[in-house]
């Protein structure tokens, strides 16, 4: 953990307050202490077979510590990453956890725009879902693969209306050398944040052309391009392609690299 922020210190702001806010088999999330200082702390649990593909691989909470440090270093708006910690047993990571600064006033993209006011709704979603869109391709730009790009995974901060976006829940992300616009890759994120199953039910075909347009900063005809390739792209596909990515990069690639001594990719 870093100097600034011990396990003591997370311990007394547990033993102020302590909330749990998710509990399930995977993952048990807690909101520690009051005010300003408050904190969100994740812990990963890993049973049976989760719990054998951790032997020798980076902990869940680790891999998060990492993206949200990187993707704050490029500038983009995130959850502070503040500590992190594992168990591990039999090289195998028993949990971890990863514990994070409360952003103030902030509810999930999805929450707020099932419950936006009726009397601003149409404005305040025009402007919440083009920010998202620009959101993305900020990280894209910077060469950061989200790989759970999902409205859930983003903040809203403050008032809708002034639509101040946030990412949180990075632990699958990927950092790249390169922009990502136009790839193939890009369209795994592209693809959970506007035109999966879910997203076609939550959004309108507008609301989802807005998304692009404002991906491609106003490119329509870019846009219509990469209309026409999510369109087409199968839930089976998208499922395959992401898992091969994020194996491949994660599980092969990082840790060769890792082990020859290279230092990991910083968005640009």
């Amino acid at each position: 953990m870093p100097p600034s922020v011990t396990a003591a210190d997370v311990e007394c702001l547990a033993a102020q307050h302590c909330t749990t806010l998710k509990a399930e088999p995977g993952a048990t999330v807690e909101l520690l202490g009051r005010g300003p200082a408050a904190v969100i702390r994740k812990t990963y649990h890993n049973r049976g077979r989760r719990w054998l593909q951790t032997f020798g691989r980076r902990s869940r909470a680790a891999r998060e510590f990492a993206n949200l440090s990187a993707v704050a270093a490029a500038g983009v708006l995130c959850t502070e990453a503040l500590c992190w910690r594992e168990r591990r047993r039999f090289g195998c990571v028993d949990e971890s956890t990863l514990v994070t600064r409360l952003l103030p006033d902030s509810r999930p993209l999805k929450q707020v725009l099932r419950q936006l006011d009726p009397a601003t709704q149409f404005a305040t979603r025009r402007a919440l879902i083009a920010a998202a869109g620009r959101k993305v391709a900020r990280l894209h730009r910077h060469g950061f693969l989200w790989c759970t790009a999902m409205p859930r995974n983003v903040l809203v901060v403050g008032d809708p209306r002034a639509a101040r976006l946030a990412v949180c829940d990075v632990p699958s992300g990927i950092i790249f050398d390169h922009a990502l616009a136009g790839s193939s890759l890009a369209l795994i994120d592209l693809f959970d944040a506007a035109f999966s199953p879910s997203r076609r039910a939550d959004f309108s075909a507008t609301e989802r052309l807005r998304w692009l347009l404002a991906y491609c900063d106003g490119d329509r005809a870019a846009a219509r391009r990469l209309w026409r390739r999510l369109d087409r792209r199968s839930v089976l596909r998208h499922d395959l392609g992401c898992a091969l990515t994020m194996f491949w990069h994660l599980y092969v690639l990082l840790p060769l690299r890792r082990r020859q001594g290279h230092k990991p990719d910083s968005p640009r």
